[in-house]
């Protein structure tokens, strides 16, 4: 690892002091440039790695759970939070719980959530109707925070036409802090309470209150098809074991958490990337008049979405570290080592994708000439720890943008700034303004 170019540091805090949280993943990305596909970076003691290529990418996401896990910080942080589910278990503990979970997310009970996202997505349609909104990443978490709730455990939060609900302030408590602790070296919460931290015990609490409710009515009359998250995990089941019911809340929880900030952001960043042209919110409007239903194949807004995640994945880095002493492209790497694989600089590069900062969501659809490398790309991950919510929050993108390419005209606002990326957890277009213009009534041809 010494041997590995990177950037020269301080003594005893390392490149600390160059990194600014926010704009963790320009950093990397920066370093990636100037240094190659994999280059070392040390932090107040804590040596990294940060990698780059497609190819390495691909073998350490593959090494899961066995050769690499989540940073040790992660796994401990959630289970103290009650939400230790499968985005932070390893090892033994999260092959057991994938696979009593796995079936919860199949296609069958993704096709039975459908009238839930359609009620949903109306509200937000409504809403836009009324006026073109200030903050359409605002906006876009009051989706999926409603979206998340109800799939969840069928609880109708309902903050797009309302706002001020109690479940919906213990939900905005729980991702900030979350994040604040991960960040943060010293585990100080566990001597000394700030108000923030015993607001997040009051949610927590509150939080499994509720869920424990829909835990108990989902047990004593367990339906044949599933209405909410709890009850497809139960009828998942099927031999393969039992969930506890902090087991259920784990999940429940983890779902709320993961499910409402990355899907929202994404939805942001290809609304914003659609502002600018106007010939593909045409095309998409072509096609969802031929195929209407998010449950079938709609290969060319598939391909928008895949287009918008490869310019901009809502987490460009995942955070591992080396259970045990191995090699990377045959450099030794002792066990403990952070390992950081860079999701966003790959997606980038032109030996993997032509012209790669043009939005071009055809490049996923022709054949022919040029660079196109689809697996350089992985915005759910790759390997055994794939998303498994992947199908989910693809069904409520293509809702959303379906329905606002219908409904509505897209366009950048008049003097307005571009966004800025900012890096919390998952990254956020910090400042972004869109205007909505309504269509008319069954205008589908421009």
């Amino acid at each position: 690892m010494d041997d590995l170019p990177g950037p020269k540091g301080w003594p005893l805090v390392g490149n600390l002091p160059q990194l600014t949280p926010s704009l963790l993943h320009r950093q990397f990305d920066d370093w990636c440039d100037e240094y190659g596909k994999m280059y070392r970076v040390r932090m107040a003691g804590q040596r990294i790695v940060v990698v780059s290529d497609p190819d390495l990418n691909r073998e350490i996401l593959r090494d899961r759970p066995g050769g690499f896990r989540r940073q040790s910080s992660i796994e401990s942080v959630m289970d103290e939070m009650g939400s230790n589910g499968l985005f932070s278990l390893e090892g033994d503990a999260w092959r057991r719980r994938r696979k009593l979970a796995m079936p919860a997310f199949n296609a069958t009970h993704l096709r039975g959530f459908q009238p839930t996202l359609e009620t949903i997505t109306e509200r937000l349609h409504r809403r836009w109707e009324r006026r073109s909104p200030a903050d359409i990443r605002a906006d876009l978490t009051r989706f999926t925070v409603d979206v998340t709730a109800k799939l969840t455990f069928d609880y109708d939060i309902n903050t797009i036409e309302q706002s001020g609900d109690v479940i919906q302030r213990h939900l905005e408590l729980i991702f900030p802090i979350l994040n604040r602790r991960l960040a943060t070296p010293f585990p100080y919460w566990r001597y000394v309470k700030l108000p923030d931290d015993r607001a997040l015990d009051r949610a927590l609490a509150a939080l499994r209150q509720d869920l424990t409710a829909v835990i108990t009515r989902a047990r004593a009359n367990l339906p044949e098809r599933p209405s909410n998250f709890i009850e497809a995990l139960l009828l998942a089941q099927d031999g393969r074991g039992e969930f506890t019911d902090d087991e259920l809340f784990a999940e429940a929880l983890t779902i709320l958490i993961a499910g409402q900030d990355t899907t929202s952001n994404a939805m942001a960043w290809l609304l914003y990337h659609l502002a600018a042209k106007p010939d593909v919110q045409q095309r998409i409007r072509e096609e969802i008049e031929e195929i209407p239903s998010i449950l079938d194949r709609q290969p060319y807004l598939e391909a928008v979405v895949a287009e918008s995640m490869r310019l901009q994945p809502t987490t460009p880095l995942v955070g591992l570290e080396a259970i045990s002493d191995t090699t990377i492209d045959g450099v030794t790497i002792p066990a403990g080592t952070w390992v950081v694989v860079n999701v966003q600089h790959a997606g980038l590069q032109p030996e993997n994708f032509s012209a790669p900062e043009t939005f071009d969501p055809e490049r996923w659809l022709r054949e022919g000439p040029g660079n196109h490398r689809p697996d350089a790309s992985t915005p759910f991950g790759s390997g055994p720890r794939f998303c498994p919510g992947r199908g989910l929050a693809m069904l409520e993108i293509k809702s959303v943008t379906g329905m606002v390419c219908r409904g509505f005209d897209i366009s950048r606002t008049y003097g307005a700034e571009p966004p800025r990326d900012r890096f919390h957890f998952a990254v956020i277009p910090a400042g972004m303004r869109l205007d909505l213009t309504p269509r008319p009534a069954g205008a589908i041809r421009s």
